[in-house]
């Protein structure tokens, strides 16, 4: 009798799996094809992005190649490559660039170039802060033999804090453009930070100690 029985509620069983399929089993067939085509364009996506960066690093390795070696298709071949939308060389390639303008600066109108260029990416929020603050550093030191005081100190104050990153390059500068301006109160200040600050950079220290003797020791008559 149990067999039977048994033999019932398996039919029953059957008949209800049967209906479901014949009711849900399109959805199911496309919810698999779905995932499927998914994990395949997922994949796809992946390769095609390695396939790029790959393409861009080699770029940019050849672009600071003929950069390095002073080739004409230097800055040529950087620009194209910081036209790029996104990622990481396109940014490294922008830096590289606004380098090399103001390394081959002949005037001050080259020089402003160099400038601007540095600007764009200070300002730039796709960027990282830090790269942002970079930018921002290198063009106020641009700026220290030509703008006033007061630009320099707008530029790098900003910079100078007690965790930032770039605050000791920030301090030369402000100290350079002061001793220029004759404001020896403000470049002293500046220097003594630079050789207090237990995290400066021997080198940059050996350099405040040595425009700080100069400062102290006043013109020369």
């Amino acid at each position: 009798m149990s067999d039977i029985f048994r033999e019932v509620d398996e039919e029953v069983r059957r008949d209800k799996a049967n209906e479901l399929w014949k009711k849900h089993g399109p959805k199911f067939i496309a919810a698999a094809v779905i995932f499927v085509a998914g994990v395949a364009g997922w994949q796809f996506w992946q390769a095609q992005q390695f396939k790029d960066r790959a393409a861009a690093g080699g770029a940019f390795e050849l672009a600071i190649a003929e950069a390095n070696g002073d080739k004409p298709g230097a800055q040529a071949s950087l620009t194209a490559l910081s036209a790029g939308k996104s990622g990481t060389y396109p940014a490294l390639a922008r830096f590289r660039l606004a380098s090399e303008m103001a390394r081959t600066a002949k005037d001050e109108a080259a020089r402003a170039n160099a400038v601007s260029a540095f600007d764009a990416m200070a300002a730039d929020l796709a960027l990282p802060s830090e790269w942002r603050d970079l930018a921002k550093l290198r063009a106020g030191l641009l700026l220290v033999d030509t703008a006033p005081l007061a630009e320099i100190e707008k530029r790098l104050q900003p910079l100078i804090n007690p965790t930032g990153i770039f605050r000791h390059s920030a301090r030369e500068g402000v100290a350079l453009s002061a001793w220029k301006a004759k404001e020896n109160t403000k470049a002293l200040d500046a220097l003594q930070a630079i050789i207090l600050d237990a995290e400066t950079p021997q080198g940059l220290r050996q350099r405040a100690e040595l425009l700080l003797a100069v400062v102290r020791a006043g013109p020369i008559r």
